[in-house]
């Protein structure tokens, strides 16, 4: 069997990496090496996260008046998510999946292979 390798996008705390997490057969987290990662890429990316963060400890109904915001962020999210999978960012780890997880409506909305 093969071991899948899962790149995710989440404002979560478990993300390593502002909200990248890689994991190996859905239980060994890789280690990300932030010197491959663009210093601009990387700011943009930590804005996102810190501006998505505050969302991560509140319910789904919490979260409804706050949709807009959310979706806009979803919208940032995606953005960034396409931007490491086109530029191959990771490829070195051979990642099979890249996904992006939506903290606003607590699901995954995009998922590149």
């Amino acid at each position: 069997m093969k071991n899948e390798i899962k790149l995710t996008l989440a404002a979560e705390d478990f993300a390593k990496c502002y909200g990248i997490l890689i994991l190996e057969n859905g239980d060994y987290m890789i280690d990300i090496d932030q010197s491959k990662i663009s210093s601009d890429f990387l700011n943009r990316l930590k804005i996102w996260y810190e501006e998505y963060y505050p969302y991560t400890g509140m319910t789904l109904t919490e979260l409804e008046s706050h949709r807009t915001h959310t979706e806009k962020l979803d919208k940032i999210g995606i953005e960034l998510l396409n931007e490491i999978y086109n530029n191959g960012i990771f490829n070195d780890l051979n990642i099979d999946r890249y996904i992006y997880y939506s903290r606003g409506i607590d699901k995954p909305i995009l998922e590149l292979n």
